[in-house]
């Protein structure tokens, strides 16, 4: 009896935490980023590599770390990620050396 006890709230237990894990929010924090529009340039860079989405969302953050990027999607099914960034804070040359540091081969598209 004792060890059906000890059963039942081993799996009380496990299930709580299943179902706070899933419930939890996992908010992302945005940046605001005041751009002048005349500064905004879009890039579409080919990327060799990228297999899955996981490798999208990899890329993506990384590329989003760099300061000036306003905006990344990356696409592993047409190998590009699309790239919005303020020209007078970064350039492309920054952003393709961050995606080879991320493990991928950029190309002109």
């Amino acid at each position: 009896m004792k060890i059906k006890n000890i059963l039942i709230v081993l799996l009380t237990v496990i299930n709580v935490s299943i179902i706070t894990s899933c419930t939890s929010s996992d908010k992302k924090s945005e940046k605001v980023i005041v751009v002048k529009e005349s500064d905004i340039v879009r890039e579409k860079i080919g990327v060799n590599g990228m297999t899955c989405v996981g490798c999208e969302v990899t890329l993506e953050d990384n590329i989003s770390k760099i300061e000036g990027v306003v905006s990344v999607k990356a696409s592993h099914t047409e190998k590009e990620a699309i790239i919005e960034f303020d020209s007078t804070k970064t350039d492309i040359n920054t952003i393709t050396k961050t995606i080879k540091e991320s493990g991928y081969k950029p190309f002109n598209k």
